[in-house]
């Protein structure tokens, strides 16, 4: 796979270089001695503008941690590494010439990584300041954990279900696809596949987790190996969570601090293409880790019974009817932020009348007055919010209409 890189380490230490020949070698020294504790690999693909959002979070939660951060671009073709590339210098980047797939990029990105823990994160993730020193700290606490996973929410502040899931089992996996398991939310048994029984707001272990956030000691991926690169999107963390299991460690779900994920920016949900690489890829699984007579009803459930369920599902996205909305009244604005960058955000939306109201982030009604306000369209300064913060008001207003704002560029909640 072709592909070029822009160092990790820039040149905070160029005067060093130019300085005595017995300065040149103690630095050396020094780098030869240098341990990297946390490699940040994320695998992006068309998503510029998240993913210039998850580096920024990113950057302010490793400050005080030894860290690398490598992006592998799936050859993107919405100009995504010339706009990334000056506004971080200090990020590898690696430029694929075709899309590798989720599995093999993230293998790549791991080829180049060096430390002693590696995370795997979706670009289109926000992480607060504390999140890294938080996760990594588990691993010291219980050195039964193989893997971690956290707690997430999408852009509108609702609690994503595949933050913990179960192995996929003959019966879990019927009660998923046939949609039993919405009719009995909370069910040891029917909502098996998303452990449903287990209390998303309590630290625990669990079977799987989601690849949009997989803290992984290099130790043990030396052990189990990383993803397969058989699955091209989708089912490589319930395969990887699998083989960690099965290698005698623990899997781990924290549920604080929360991340968010936008989750798909990348994929339609009822594409031909979503469809196939979903069902496909629990199709592999079950091939690879299932044997006996268990197999077989699971192998005629992963692969007729999924293509059938697959086919229904998006006649069903093209057939059902689409709400005709009545022309409405131009939603009035909120910007949660500072003058300065009220200001700067202005000049980024579309001049019209729209009513337009400025929130300090230390209003101490702010919470009440968004959620009052469920039309408005609702703007957050990353500038002038603590990325910790920004997630709180995201999970505590539930707000359909949000967008963050980085002072460069804006993303919205959903």
């Amino acid at each position: 796979m072709g592909g070029y890189s822009i160092p990790i380490f820039t040149s905070p230490h160029s005067q060093i270089f130019k300085s005595s020949g017995t300065e040149f070698s103690y630095f050396c020294a020094q780098l030869l001695l240098f341990k990297m504790t946390l490699s940040i690999i994320i695998v992006s693909y068309n998503v510029k503008y998240f993913l210039e959002h998850c580096l920024r979070s990113v950057l302010h939660a490793s400050e005080k941690i030894s860290t690398e951060i490598i992006v592998v671009d799936n050859c993107s073709s919405d100009g995504s590494l010339e706009y990334l590339l000056p506004l971080f210098p200090q990020v590898s980047f690696i430029a694929n010439k075709e899309n590798a797939g989720f599995g093999k990029a993230c293998n790549q990105g791991l080829a180049r990584a060096t430390g002693e823990f590696v995370l795997f994160l979706n670009p289109d993730t926000l992480i607060p300041e504390d999140c890294l020193k938080k996760t990594l700290a588990v691993f010291e606490q219980d050195p039964a954990v193989g893997a971690l996973g956290i707690r997430m929410f999408n852009g509108q502040g609702l609690f994503l279900k595949e933050s913990k899931r179960g192995f996929p089992s003959l019966s879990a996996s019927f009660f998923k696809l046939s949609g039993i398991h919405r009719l009995f939310p909370g069910s040891r048994i029917f909502d098996r596949y998303y452990l449903g029984h287990l209390d998303a707001e309590q630290d625990q272990y669990a079977e799987v987790l989601a690849g949009a956030f997989m803290l992984i000691p290099r130790q043990v991926l030396e052990k189990t190996g990383s993803f397969d690169e058989a699955f091209f999107m989708y089912g490589e963390d319930i395969d990887l969570s699998y083989r960690i299991y099965k290698a005698g460690y623990k899997n781990y779900y924290l549920s604080a601090p929360p991340i968010l994920h936008f989750k798909g920016e990348s994929t339609a949900k009822n594409s031909l293409s979503y469809i196939k690489n979903f069902y496909t890829a629990m199709g592999i699984f079950v091939s690879k880790h299932h044997k006996g007579p268990g197999r077989i009803g699971l192998r005629l459930l992963a692969h007729p019974g999924i293509w059938t369920h697959a086919c229904v599902r998006y006649l069903s996205g093209k057939l059902r009817p689409r709400k005709t909305k009545a022309p409405a009244e131009t939603p009035s604005r909120i910007i949660v932020g500072s003058a300065i960058s009220a200001g700067s955000l202005m000049q980024h939306l579309p001049g019209n009348d729209a009513r337009t109201t400025v929130l300090s982030p230390d209003e101490k009604q702010l919470i009440a007055i968004l959620r009052a306000q469920p039309r408005a369209l609702v703007y957050l300064c990353e500038q002038d919010l603590s990325f910790a913060a920004l997630i709180g008001i995201v999970r505590k207003t539930c707000h359909r209409q949000l967008h963050f704002y980085s002072g460069s560029s804006i993303i919205t909640g959903g």
